[in-house]
């Protein structure tokens, strides 16, 4: 399972995509060269530095995670409950639910 982190602006010499903005990671991966490492039958979910999901989809290149991180967790029911309403963060390694008293 990826958990790539920390994605900030940057011009790349060459430009991976001619024209187009681009993210890189704390660990120097492109943004869009890293997107094919994502498995297709995961749930993506991006995290702010709080652990608090922003984002969730299957689909990862509907992200644009500039001061974020990305990471894919397995595609189960109970992590297909969480939603972007500020009460579902990321641990680093789960789903998890803020709102609970744990």
């Amino acid at each position: 399972m990826q958990d790539i982190k920390n994605f900030t602006p940057y011009k790349p010499e060459p430009p991976v995509i001619p024209g187009a903005s681009h993210l890189k990671s704390e660990d120097d991966q492109d943004w869009y060269s890293c997107q094919k490492q994502f498995s297709p039958d995961t749930i993506k979910v991006e995290y702010d530095n709080n652990g608090v999901i922003t984002c969730i989809s299957r689909d990862v290149s509907g992200f644009w995670p500039v001061g974020k991180s990305v990471a894919e967790v397995p595609d189960t029911k109970e992590n297909r409950r969480a939603d972007i309403s500020g009460r579902w963060g990321f641990d680093g390694k789960n789903i998890i639910d803020l709102m609970t008293l744990e």
